[in-house]
């Protein structure tokens, strides 16, 4: 070891139960209450240009606001003392007028209806007088019933059963089904199971009515060749005989994955239909059929091919017993059906389609009956993030995009408005930050809520038109946490391997950083190409990494190459590369620690959970001179012991040799470092077999590592005390060079 990591070891050899009581309390539960109005959630009136909102007050209170934007006036929604005595004269006890116990409040000028004591409430506003009408009939399972309440499908030994409540009468309407091509039936996460200590529920299914209720649009899969997997509760709590149960787990390199053909019913005539078109792949849990009826009568559903590199969005015409294509989109890559955006605009007779064709998410405007292209809405370098509104009468498109606007980071949403034609682009919230919008629903309001890490959340009124703000609506209050001590993290920008293009990230510090003294510093890692993972609002309270850092660490979190939302080149670097994600976070820390002296490079720890778990190992294997202790949970270790929705869209199918060259078992010989793998015993997401199968790796290498398995813990782990401890204990005493104080425990 050398010198200046030997000097900092000798600072604090023993972590006092005080100083993990400190970071307990920078834990993101007891964060979270500290802040208060930092998201702003309307409820807008009907045919008026008036809306409603629920805010936090002093003492776990909260209060209800008015706001007239018409008029630029905002104020209580009603006499909240009033109220409370009007609902205090039916022998309710309430604890103030900013504690009234409405719960689903649907408040309008002048009347207010609530739900209280399994009783549906109605108040007059202008006399304050209340009373009860109905009493809440607990919720009665109605799978299967129609929107009418006419009729209702259910499953019976696997086969379809048509019911017709006004008669009391059924039909069986299919005869073919069998435990291994059932009709109907979805494969539910086996982990509630678990949970209720119920069998595994191998009947539940899935049945998608019309708003007529004449049609019905279903399955019928084919599982006799699916992978079953089983998960074996060594604890029930009701004796010492372990619990098993199997389920239908489609892994990644399956040579065949569960198929499901569409099936149509009609009502009326009791006839059921397969549909001519070809069958959907199931990649995991839940039901086979992506999709929905929308109100011309139709139904839609996307349809992936294997291999992820075509993706269609389908149309089904009850009518005909048909199916069309409404588009295709293809990749010599992938098409990521994560980021697919579908607008139906019946009254233009044209829909909006998102692609990535052009290296970036944009938006396409397609004619409905002929399926062909008629315009790009927008282009250019920018990733469309979500799309808000689209008022067909004027003809706008309300969306929410990123990366457009130069000198700021290309990671914060903000909104725009254009017109379906292309033209118009207009820039709505111009503050370099991340903005979450609402529109109204007469399209003419926006409601804003923005902040950045830094800087905390503000939600304001804006003109849909200008963007022009109307009204401060409220600001976030952060005074209880700022006196906490805890201090927002510090944004950083660095460079990635190819030494040009920028990354971004944050850099969490203990709240007594002392710039002359000497920190390790931990990567919290995650860099799964589905999303991007480092906060852009002000939300940087609720990650573990606060806490850690109190501990006497410098913690970073940040997007490297391969993760989302930067354009298709920035995204493709993952592409059956997911062992490339750790490289960017090694080039990356040695930048800070040369910016940064501060900074111990002698000192690089690693943590991460789920494909964190896999990256945490990876970088240790890759990087054993770099990473010198890591925390891997729940962890993906080989993609082939993984759902095969995610690890085929990213590592390509069929499975070839870069899957065994990125596979954390092939790696394990290089170990180095300290390295504590942990996993939950009932993971249904990514199976305990995944560490399991390391760990023995690892002793096939006579390596030393250390191996927690967590009797009826799921895939997450974060919320687990003693797991939570347990990695602070890790880091304390193999990277901190420190002991920690004994068996501390931690309250959740």
């Amino acid at each position: 070891m050398r010198s200046s990591s030997n000097q900092a070891m000798t600072i604090n050899q023993q972590v006092s139960s005080e100083q993990y009581h400190r970071a307990e309390q920078f834990l993101p539960h007891n964060l979270k209450p500290l802040i208060k109005n930092n998201w702003l959630e309307a409820h807008w009136l009907s045919g008026k240009d008036m809306f409603w909102f629920r805010q936090q007050v002093a003492n776990n209170g909260h209060q209800f606001i008015m706001v007239d934007a018409k008029n630029n006036l905002q104020g209580p929604a009603f006499d909240h003392t009033q109220l409370m005595k009007a609902i205090e004269k039916h022998g309710i006890e309430v604890n103030g007028p900013t504690h009234l116990p409405l719960k689903q409040p649907i408040i309008t000028l002048n009347s207010l209806n609530f739900q209280l004591n399994e009783q549906q409430w109605q108040c007059d506003l202008t006399h304050y007088l209340c009373n009860s009408s109905e009493v809440i009939k607990p919720n009665t399972p109605s799978s299967g019933l129609s929107p009418d309440g006419r009729w209702q499908v259910s499953v019976n030994n696997y086969n379809l059963v048509l019911h017709s409540i006004e008669q009391g009468t059924q039909q069986q309407l299919t005869h073919d089904g069998s435990e291994l091509f059932p009709y109907a039936l979805t494969h539910p996460n086996p982990h509630a199971s678990f949970k209720n200590s119920t069998p595994y529920p191998d009947d539940n299914f899935s049945v998608m009515w019309s708003d007529n209720s004449r049609y019905v649009i279903t399955h019928k899969i084919d599982r006799s060749k699916t992978n079953k997997l089983t998960l074996v509760q060594a604890n029930t709590y009701k004796g010492l005989t372990p619990r098993a149960i199997s389920y239908y787990y489609p892994m990644a390199g399956d040579e065949q994955l569960p198929m499901a053909n569409l099936i149509l019913i009609d009502t009326k005539t009791a006839r059921v239909t397969t549909l001519d078109t070809p069958p959907v792949m199931q990649t995991y849990y839940g039901s086979p059929i992506w999709g929905w009826w929308q109100d011309n009568g139709r139904f839609v559903y996307h349809d992936r091919e294997r291999g992820n590199k075509t993706y269609h969005m389908r149309e089904v015409i009850p009518e005909q017993s048909t199916v069309r294509t409404l588009v295709t989109e293809q990749d010599d890559k992938y098409v990521d059906p994560w980021t697919q955006l579908y607008w139906h605009l019946p009254e233009l007779n044209a829909f909006v389609w998102s692609s990535q064709r052009s290296g970036y998410q944009h938006l396409y405007l397609y004619d409905t009956t002929t399926g062909k292209l008629k315009n790009a809405i927008t282009s250019g370098a920018m990733t469309v993030r979500a799309i808000r509104a689209i008022d067909s009468q004027s003809k706008h498109i309300y969306f929410e995009a990123s990366g457009k606007e130069a000198g700021r980071d290309p990671y914060y949403r903000h909104l725009y408005r254009a017109n379906l034609d292309g033209t118009g682009l207009t820039l709505l919230t111009p503050e370099a930050a991340e903005h979450s919008t609402q529109l109204s629903d007469d399209y003419k309001y926006v409601i804003d809520t923005y902040s950045t890490p830094t800087t905390p959340p503000v939600s304001v009124l804006r003109d849909s038109q200008t963007g022009k703000v109307i009204r401060q609506l409220q600001r976030a209050d952060t005074s209880a946490l700022i006196a906490t001590g805890w201090q927002p993290p510090r944004p950083f920008k660095v460079l990635a391997g190819d030494n040009k293009t920028p990354l971004y990230g944050l850099m969490y510090l203990p709240s007594n950083f002392d710039p002359n003294k000497k920190y390790p510093i931990i990567d919290d890692i995650y860099t799964g190409p589905h999303n991007f993972f480092t906060a852009k609002s002000f939300n940087t309270y609720s990650t573990q990494a606060n806490a850690l850092a109190e501990l006497g660490f410098i913690v970073i979190k940040m997007d490297g190459r391969g993760t989302h939302k930067r354009g298709r080149a920035f995204h493709e670097y993952s592409f059956k590369n997911l062992g490339g994600g750790t490289d960017d976070h090694v080039v990356a820390i040695k930048q800070l620690a040369k910016e940064h002296s501060y900074i111990d490079i002698n000192r690089v720890g690693i943590f991460g959970f789920s494909a964190g778990g896999y990256d945490t190992a990876h970088a240790m294997f890759k990087h054993p001179d770099f990473f010198k202790v890591g925390v891997a949970a729940s962890g993906n270790h080989d993609f082939r012991v993984d759902k095969a929705g995610w690890n085929e869209m990213w590592m390509g199918y069929p499975v070839t040799s870069h899957w065994d060259a990125q596979s954390n078992l092939t790696m394990a010989k290089h170990l180095q470092g300290k390295l504590l793998l942990a996993h939950g015993e009932l993971d249904s997401n990514v199976h305990p077999a995944a560490t399991l199968q390391l760990a023995s790796k690892l002793i096939e290498a006579n390596k030393d590592f250390e191996l927690m398995i967590y009797p009826n813990m799921g895939h997450v782990l974060d919320k687990n005390p003693y797991f939570v401890r347990k990695r602070w204990d890790f880091f304390v005493e193999h990277l901190l060079g420190a002991k920690p104080p004994k068996e501390y425990e931690l309250s959740w």
